[in-house]
């Protein structure tokens, strides 16, 4: 009995310094955050103000991989099969975690089990542009345009499940009117199909757009949030003329599900310590994104709580999963 007692003990000591040793020797070789989404992407942008930062505090490269596709769902999926040691992570916006799996049939994976959260990182804002020669000009004008016009006005989106198709689909029910979906794959490309004037008006984040409405081609109509943005007071929201079109988005960073809790914890507090620096915040408010660095095990209350909400918004905005 004591020998065995005594083996439970050693047993007990080594796991114990197993674990907590993982984060002292992590990491030994290069590093991969997988963006989901296309370059120029919110998710691109806050990683690459991010990648200097975990380079010099880990001591390690940090490589971007920008695998898009089906609403940033396939880079997603790609990260929760990979293996938990800290060297594949992800950083999205909600869309591919918290609302594609009320939207896509076919959603690959559970996030809950399949994703361990990192961090949440920063907020930011979705908004309705037009092109500048647009009649377009407020949520009143197209409403009236697509009740003169039932059926024939487009609006782009990321995707399928992304928090762009979910504004629309709010939009279109609670005002009355039919406005059609077109997917993209990203942001970027819907943007981009917006410029070249192939559908009528797109959501979009902020820092996707902004250089373009500075430049005079595009113009934002409204923000999809729950109440105006203080760095553009004069922008309305569409719940004032539509109550209830909300679809806010975040950035978080994600690892496999399993990950040793040190090794996240380790990289919660580099990147707490980065986003409370001045010249990364500077960056991210330039381009929209507010920081609001929370850890691992409050994150991962964000995301079930996220799951819950967005299955009752795509229910109220009738989005048939697809």
């Amino acid at each position: 009995m004591r020998r065995l007692l005594a083996s439970m003990i050693v047993i007990g000591m080594t796991l114990a310094g197993t674990l907590t040793g993982h984060a002292q020797s992590y990491p030994t070789r290069p590093i991969t955050i997988i963006v989901p989404f296309p370059a120029g992407a919110l998710s691109d942008a806050a990683a690459r103000i991010l990648q200097p930062k975990l380079t010099e505090a880990l001591g390690q490269s940090v490589i971007i991989e920008n695998r898009g596709g089906a609403g940033g769902v396939i880079g997603a999926a790609q990260v929760a099969r990979a293996q938990p040691d800290g060297y594949t992570l992800l950083v999205t916006v909600n869309a591919p975690v918290v609302m594609a799996p009320a939207i896509q049939k076919n959603y690959p994976f559970d996030p809950v089990k399949a994703l361990s959260g990192v961090a949440l990182l920063s907020e930011t804002y979705l908004a309705l542009v037009v092109r500048s020669e647009s009649p377009i000009k407020s949520i009143a004008d197209l409403i009236r345009l697509a009740k003169e016009k039932p059926g024939q006005l487009t609006f782009g989106s990321a995707g399928v499940g992304s928090a762009h198709q979910i504004a629309g689909g709010l939009l279109s029910t609670k005002a009355g009117i039919s406005i059609n979906h077109v997917p993209f794959q990203g942001g970027a490309p819907a943007v981009q199909a917006l410029v070249g004037g192939h559908i009528d008006m797109s959501f979009a984040t902020l820092p996707s757009v902004m250089p373009l409405v500075k430049d005079g081609r595009l113009r934002l109509v409204a923000l999809a949030e729950p109440k105006r943005y203080d760095g553009m007071p004069d922008l309305p929201t569409i719940s004032e003329t539509v109550p209830g079109v909300v679809s806010t988005a975040w950035v978080g960073m994600f690892a496999p599900a399993g990950t040793p809790k040190d090794i996240l914890e380790r990289l919660y507090k580099i990147l707490d310590d980065a986003l409370r620096m001045p010249d990364v915040k500077e960056k991210m408010i330039a381009l929209g994104m507010v920081p609001v660095p929370q850890g691992p095990a409050e994150f991962d209350r964000v995301i079930a709580e996220d799951l819950k909400f967005w299955r009752g918004a795509v229910e109220t905005a009738k989005i048939e999963k697809q």
